[in-house]
Parts: C-alpha cells; structure tokens; sequence
C-alpha cells in the first residue's frame, strides 16, 4: 500500500518537473493578439496598417479571398498600429495623385517603395501616413462604410450607409442578391433583406460606383435562433383553397412588393400595429408543415390573438397599396413605407382605409377578424424588404427606420420603447 502511494507521488513529482521544464513559448506567454475585421480591413489595408505581412499569419487556402467582415485574424508578435489614408485611384500617375493629396509624389513613392513615380497607377493601393484614422481598402470613392450590424443573421434587415459625390451612381450585391440603393444629396444607404432559411456562410458584399473596379468582401453570417418547428392542419374551408389560388395571389402581391418608391414616408421609429392582443401565437421563421407534409417553409410574420373586433393601427406612416378581401390573406391591408419597405395586415374582419390612402402612424386599417385561410381571429402581420419577408419584431428592436434615415441625413425621434 505504501509503494503504491510512492509510486502516484512519484509520478506527480515528476510531470510537474516535466511542466516545469517546459519551453516558456508552450507556457507564459500571452495569447496573439486578434483584430476584429471592418469592412475595408483588406489584406492590404492590414499590412500598410501594422507594417507587417498579416494575410501569411492567417494562412487560407485560397490567397486571393480578403478577410472576412465579423472574423477576428491574428496579429503579428509586438505589433504597432499607424494611421494613415490608403488610396486607389484610375486618373492620372503618381503625380496627379500627390497634387490632389497636397503633397510630393516622391514622398509618396518613398512610403510605397516606388521606383519610379511616374508609373501609371492602375487603381494600386497607395498609403499616406499619418491622421487619426487607421487606413481602409473601401469602395473607390468611399470615405468610409458603416455596416447597420456587423454580423449578419437570417430573417432581418441588414443595411450599409456612406456618404459619396452626389453625382455618383451605386449598385451593391450580397453575393447574387440585390440592395435597393437610395440617396439623399451625398448621402446613400443599401438596403436589403434576408429570408428564414438564409443561415450561415460567408456571403460577398459588393459595391461599385460607375466607372470604378468593382469592390469586394466576404461577410460572416450565423444563425443562432431557437427555430420552432409547427405542425398546421387546415380543415373545412381553409383546407379547400388550392395551391394555384395561393400562388397567384402571391405572384400578384410580389410585383407590388417589388416596387421602390424613392423617398421613405415615415419619420421616426415603427411602433407595434396592435396593442390590445392576447398573446402572440406564432413568431417569424416558424418551421411549417403543413397537412404532414415536410418542414419546407416557414411563417411569414407575426400572428397575435386577439378578439375579433379589436383595432390595428399603422406603425408607421404609409401609403396604403392594397385594401381588400383575399383569398388567403382574407382582409388585407399593405403599406408601402417608401424605399421598397412594405408591411401588410391580414384576416381582418373589416377593412377601413383605401388604396391610395396615405396614413400616419396610429391611423385604424382595419379590425382582427378570422378572414382567408385563418384558423381563429388573430393579426398577422408581416414585413418585408423588397421581395423578402424579415422578422417585423427584429426591424423595431434594431430600429433600423431611424438607422436608415440618419443614414440619409435626416432627423428620426425614437420613442423610449417601440418594442412592445
């Protein structure tokens, strides 16, 4: 028993010689320090930024890919950050651009290892010292780009604003999907829309102003949402609506949805278009099956009980679009909110505005009823960027109405709660 005992002491006593004799580099050491990627923080931006090769410290297999937005990448042992502009630019050599920098082209050849300062540039990033910025790689023409969240998520709004020449023309894509791109003088925001199902990856964001290399880099999405899963069982005569009614009034209601209009009608915050509810019995992105079928969609709004009869209001303000009884939707009512944002209201039991109408937030549209393919009086209410539906509670909580105006340089009051 007592060789026993000897023998685990030994062995302690001897890995923690072992420990102490290993290499400081294994053992007291501080973590690498990481960066958190902003749009523009380009390998090149990086390098110029810490004077050092930081894409070879985060090796990938594919060397032309930039870092991605919302990723953190390692830094160098004992690295200095310097701020400084970085410069790309198609007009004129090295000398036309030091004349507009207000500066010697043979300075910035200096910074630049340049041989020769006459070359032509070719849009080759060029770095000047100094400011109180650190450089950034953005869209040519970009004096900065602010992201609306830094990671993005399925089902909400995610946007990018900026301020450029009030002549330029913009066109923004994640990865084959459009922004609507809006403006205000010098002032643009691009706006889009990403469905239940869009999950997580590394979509590209692209912007190009007209006449310019195209800009890109990729953007971290992830989809950390607890998705409920529902069985729905239409009978009776919500059961006997065919699929081809529901998709041609979708196909109806999509070239309404498609439509932008320039300016926004709101000017503050988007409150809840019901108060007086029950409870809310289905949320965004519910995973649906229907009649037992597979999980193969998923709702498309918010649905909260409430007694037939009780008053929804207009959130925000609006131009009423359609007002009507549908087959599936029942009593409907959609906004359009100007700059391809619309929001609709449906199963009403009765309707009490008319297309064309224009309403300001707290307006009544209309009453909850039980109308189309319903299963009992509830509100269901949905919301939608262009052609996709997002989560309508996401859109308050980010409070992306006034994230959007100041955007455009306009004021937006945002009431101390609009969440419900």
């Amino acid at each position: 028993m007592k060789r026993k005992k000897w023998q685990i002491g030994g062995w302690a006593w001897v890995v923690g010689m072992m420990l102490w004799l290993m290499p400081t580099a294994v053992f007291g050491q501080p973590t690498a320090a990481q960066l958190t990627i902003q749009p523009g923080d380009t390998w090149a931006a990086l390098s110029y930024r810490f004077a050092a090769d930081i894409q070879a410290a985060n090796p990938h297999m594919n060397k032309q890919r930039q870092p991605t937005i919302g990723t953190a990448v390692s830094l160098p042992p004992n690295s200095q950050e310097r701020n400084g502009v970085l410069l790309r630019s198609g007009e004129g050599g090295l000398l036309a651009t030091a004349v507009r920098q207000h500066t010697s082209p043979w300075a910035i050849a200096l910074h630049n290892d340049l041989s020769n300062p006459y070359r032509p540039l070719l849009f080759q990033p060029l770095f000047l010292p100094g400011g109180d910025n650190p450089p950034q790689d953005l869209p040519i023409g970009f004096a900065e780009l602010e992201l609306s969240q830094p990671i993005g998520e399925p089902g909400i709004a995610l946007g990018w604003r900026t301020e450029v020449a009030e002549t330029a023309v913009i066109s923004a894509m994640l990865d084959d999907a459009p922004f609507v791109v809006v403006g205000n003088g010098r002032y643009r925001v691009g706006l889009i829309g990403t469905g239940a199902f869009y999950g997580r990856g590394e979509p590209y964001l692209t912007i190009q102003i007209d006449g310019q290399p195209l800009w890109s880099q990729p953007w971290r999405f992830n989809d950390t949402r607890n998705w409920i899963f529902q069985e729905i069982n239409y009978t009776g005569t919500a059961a006997e609506i065919d699929q081809a009614a529901i998709d041609a009034e979708r196909a109806r209601l999509r070239e309404i949805w498609s439509q932008v209009t320039p300016t926004p009608y709101w000017t503050g915050s988007f409150t809840l278009p019901i108060t007086d509810y029950l409870t809310i019995t289905s949320t965004y992105g519910d995973r649906r099956s229907v009649n037992g079928g597979p999980y193969n969609r998923y709702h498309e709004g918010v649905d909260f009980s409430a007694y037939g009869g009780t008053a929804v209001s207009a959130p925000a303000a609006g131009k009423v679009v359609v007002a009507e009884v549908l087959n599936v939707r029942g009593g409907a009512v959609i906004l359009d909110h100007g700059l391809g944002i619309h929001s609709g209201y449906y199963h009403l039991s009765r309707i009490l505005v008319e297309p064309g109408q224009l309403v300001q937030p707290g307006d009544i549209l209309g009453e909850v009823g039980t109308t189309g393919l319903s299963t009992g009086n509830h509100l269901h209410w949905d919301f939608l960027v262009g052609i996709t539906w997002i989560d309508a509670q996401s859109w308050l909580a980010q409070d992306m109405a006034c994230w959007i105006r100041a955007g455009l340089g306009e004021p937006c009051p945002s009431p101390a709660n609009n969440s419900g």
